[in-house]
């Protein structure tokens, strides 16, 4: 049959964008200059374990071992030193009727996932064998992959029904149902992101999901990406930033029964892409399995021909590993890359030594006495440990102030001139305080209600407070005279839940309880249209950044957006379906997305009774064609109410207060929560920043008010601390170090044109597409967008020159204490359990996930699961990592 070309259809309007298309550089980032000799690859074990096909092999932490095959089993593999790899005690895995399809280890290695061609897919504790609980496909079909997120809490399976399922590991409930394909799906994965996944059937489709939306539609589609279908799906780990930050462009990997491997660049965020990138081509029959290891910078891919192929990323065939009689069916990296494990339908599971620096003789990971880390290792960790770290004190946030009003619950704060702090009171008014003396002001008196206060805003242009109430009214104060000047009443006299002042202050928006949004001209005090078309009370409202739409949000969970011009209609422009049990709070970011195609796009964030975060691509079109477009979901407030959000004033922070009493702030450009505020005793009703972004106030159901102190780490632009130190490395180069890496990423062309303009490491840095044409007069426009992308990889992840290549081959020795027990990792956000011990978040919740509630060390059953940040390690470790890197 001949070979059809791959067909693209997506579901929204593709954006032009180049392709990066050099993935081996990325992976020289992460790894050592190491030079295996591949020629020199061997078996360094052979496995007899099972008594049928052997369908699917995994690598977990650790080295942990696990394989499924078609006599029903898993097995559960640990290495022994002189031994290799063993069985454990409670191996095999008995439960399933038939088949073992797939086998998946969670990211931190404690939990097994086993899919079967019964039905099910198991959960089992990797420590002691034991089922942690089971999911039965709808209609009882056959699982043909499962799949962890990388954050643990979802698991994916798919197989002959053609649907998706999305499980909530923890409380083992179905949480969706996507569909999309009429044929068995075969291979499914989430990308590195946890928010989108994608799967592909047998008839060669590929569907992109975003994991978080509502809608179960598809966010692109390729038609016959594999002709005959596709076998299997994986991704590269790691994420390139793109779109200024706002976007992610990740490496995927697909095989089919075409016999060939092709390599996909996935863009997700505000644009979502599928772009083919290559196909790799060699294997005579169907390729079963294709996996990718950036640690040892290649690809693996499995076929029906017997052979097992190793590519590196830039899709050339570098080795044809030869050792089973029948297919081989998947294949597994292990966790250094330098073993790989084959499985086929010989019965076998074969341990290639691909490094030949792997003896049967010994350990495969760090001694009790002594941990060490390679600076391969070091270097991802630090970025993750920058970007992901709630600093304290002197490096972070600090309490500033409290003010208390015993009996007075708060609503809604805000602070004026980096000075005042004001709250909405219960209480019927409205209290200010002095921040420097912390004196009360007396505004109670003067900005007082009838009812509870529940929104306050302030124009800083009229020097002018509104506060509004449930008595229906809003009152104007001049903060300076502290004199009242003015106020409204809502048309219907319903009570008022929020109000906003447009940043020119020309307009004020305030909406509640009768489900109308009322626009006012505030100089004149003049209404000028009312909103109307939500169907429950109206809690959030939002100004665009240039005061000409405005978005509203319900207790029925919908946001709409509206034009706030004069001669504009008073019908929504769009609505979109954001929270189920109803949207609390809502902003724009300060910093619009700019414009494409006259199209203009804006940031919003929304916060809901769903525990829910959510941030939104606001498009708005020419003739006011409008759309909303999920871009992010944060979930760290748990199962309580998100009551109120905020952006800085840079627009890369976000703020946000919840049911859960804590604030935490949030790197936009990441979705990293970056800090934890705990303090207050009850709900977080209210939070807000200073204009300057380096103070944040919040307020609560407590009976206080707050003050918090961002300090430069933070308030300085903290999207962009995990790429100081490497800006500040490659800002000492010199100019042959540039022309060394252009001529490494492949636009050595290019380097006569940059040395004789001088650009060194200082200038490289801050180049823009603007330079490049007036100042280097570089004008094809794709190699323009070229040099950019590879600037842009150079200052988020670190991929360096040769000559100035931070070195990779040395081991360092680490405190034993900077490593979590469970993943032998050194840590990024350690957290102490009740009995003293020390672990890193993400492992410990996915040990509590399992159902425990011991200790990891001990098996000592713990009093409380509370987690508390240990910032003075975290802290510590961060400086052990930062100065190791600067030294090198």
């Amino acid at each position: 049959m001949g070979r059809r070309t791959p067909s693209y259809r997506y579901n929204r309007r593709r954006q032009p964008k180049p392709l990066v298309d050099d993935w081996e550089n990325l992976a020289r980032a992460y790894r050592s200059d190491m030079s295996w000799d591949l020629s020199a690859v061997s078996k360094l074990q052979t496995l007899s374990i099972h008594r049928s096909d052997v369908n699917s092999v995994v690598f977990g932490r650790n080295f942990t071992l696990a394989t499924g095959s078609s006599d029903k089993k898993a097995e559960v593999l640990k290495w022994e030193k002189d031994s290799g790899y063993v069985g454990t005690p409670f191996s095999p895995l008995k439960d399933h009727k038939y088949g073992v399809t797939c086998v998946d280890f969670s990211p931190y290695g404690t939990i097994l996932a086993t899919a079967s061609v019964d039905g099910t897919t198991i959960l089992w504790d990797v420590i002691s064998g034991e089922k942690l609980g089971s999911f039965v496909q709808p209609g009882n079909s056959a699982v043909r992959v499962c799949n962890f997120s990388c954050r643990s809490t979802l698991l994916l399976t798919a197989g002959d029904c053609g649907a998706v399922n999305l499980w909530d590991v923890s409380t083992k409930n179905l949480q969706r149902t996507l569909f999309g394909h009429e044929e068995a799906v075969y291979a499914a994965s989430f990308a590195p992101d946890e928010s989108y996944l994608v799967s592909g059937c047998s008839a060669g489709f590929l569907n992109l999901w975003d994991g978080a939306a509502t809608h179960s539609k598809p966010l692109a589609t390729i038609d016959d990406a594999h002709d005959l279908g596709i076998c299997c799906i994986t991704f590269a780990p790691s994420l390139v930033s793109s779109d200024g930050g706002f976007g992610k462009l990740c490496l995927m990997a697909t095989s089919g029964q075409d016999h060939s491997v092709k390599l996909w660049n996935v863009t997700l965020g505000l644009d979502y892409d599928i772009e083919p990138l290559r196909v790799l081509q060699g294997h005579s029959a169907s390729v079963m399995c294709v996996r990718i290891s950036t640690t040892a910078g290649l690809i693996a891919s499995a076929s029906g021909d017997k052979t097992v192929r190793l590519w590196d990323l830039s899709g050339k065939c570098v080795k044809v590993l030869e050792g089973h009689d029948r297919y081989v069916t998947s294949c597994a990296f292990s966790p250094d890359g330098r073993l790989l494990a084959s499985g086929s339908n010989d019965k076998h599971v074969i341990l290639w030594n691909l490094s030949g620096t792997v003896s049967i003789d010994e350990e495969l990971k760090g001694s009790s006495s002594e941990y060490t880390l390679t600076t391969e290792e070091m270097w991802p960790q630090y970025e993750k440990l920058c970007k992901s770290r709630m600093l304290q004190e002197k490096e972070g946030v600090s309490l500033k102030a409290t003010f208390t009003v015993p009996k007075v619950d708060f609503n809604s704060c805000l602070i004026i001139g980096n000075k005042i702090i004001v709250a909405a009171a219960s209480s019927k008014c409205v209290f200010a305080w002095d921040l420097d003396t912390e004196e009360e002001l007396d505004l109670a008196s003067i900005c007082s209600h009838k009812y509870a206060v529940n929104s306050v805003a302030y124009a800083p242009q009229l020097e002018m407070l509104a506060s509004a109430s449930s008595d229906g009214t809003i009152s104007f104060v001049n903060v300076t005279s502290s004199e009242r000047i003015g106020g409204l009443y809502h048309p219907s006299g319903g009570a008022l839940r929020v109000c906003r002042f447009s940043p020119d202050a020309s307009l004020l928006i305030a909406a509640g309880d009768d489900e109308k949004a009322s626009l006012w001209r505030v100089k004149s005090e003049s209404l000028i249209k009312q909103f109307e078309g939500h169907e429950a009370a109206i809690y959030g409202a939002a100004f665009s950044p240039d005061g000409q739409y405005v978005v509203t949000g319900c207790f029925n969970g919908n946001l709409k957006l509206w034009d706030c011009r004069d001669d504009s209609s008073t019908e929504a422009l769009t609505t979109q379906e954001a929270h189920e049990l109803g949207v609390t709070s809502c902003d724009f970011s300060p910093k619009g997305l700019g414009q494409t195609r006259g199209q203009h796009r804006l940031l919003l964030a929304s916060g809901g009774n769903d525990s829910l975060i959510k941030l939104w691509q606001v498009t708005i079109g020419p003739e006011t064609v409008a759309s909303f477009t999920l871009w992010q979901t944060f979930t760290d407030h748990g199962t309580d109410n998100v009551m109120a959000v905020a952006f800085a004033p840079s627009g890369k922070l976000l703020a946000s207060a919840a049911g859960d009493k804590t604030i935490r702030l949030w790197d936009v450009s990441s979705g990293v929560c970056i800090q934890v505020m705990e303090g207050h005793d009850r709900y977080v009703t209210g939070c807000a920043f200073a204009a300057n972004g380096a103070l944040l106030v919040s307020c609560s159901s407590d009976h206080t008010v707050k003050v918090w102190q961002l300090h430069e780490s933070i308030a300085c632009e903290s999207a962009g601390v995990e790429n100081l130190a490497i800006e500040n490395m490659i800002s000492k180069w010199t100019s042959e170090e540039v022309v060394n890496w252009l001529a490494e990423i492949g636009l050595g062309d290019l380097g006569h044109v940059f040395e004789s303009n001088e650009i060194a490491g200082e200038r490289l840095i801050h180049l823009n597409e603007a330079e490049l044409i007036s100042q280097l007069n570089i004008e094809e426009e794709s190699v323009r967008k070229q040099v950019l992308t590879e600037l842009q990889w150079l200052k988020t992840l670190g991929v360096t020159s040769k000559k100035k290549a931070v070195s990779r081959s040395m081991t360092i020795a680490a405190p034993v204490e900077y490593f979590c027990p469970i993943t032998h990792d050194i840590m990024v956000e350690p957290v102490t359990t009740g009995d003293g011990h020390t672990y890193e978040r993400a492992a410990i919740t996915e040990w509590f996930l399992t159902g425990k509630t011991t200790s990891p060390l001990t098996n000592i059953e713990l009093g409380s699961l509370t987690l508390t940040p240990n910032f003075e390690l975290q802290n510590r470790i961060s400086e052990f990592l930062a100065q190791r890197l600067s030294s090198e």
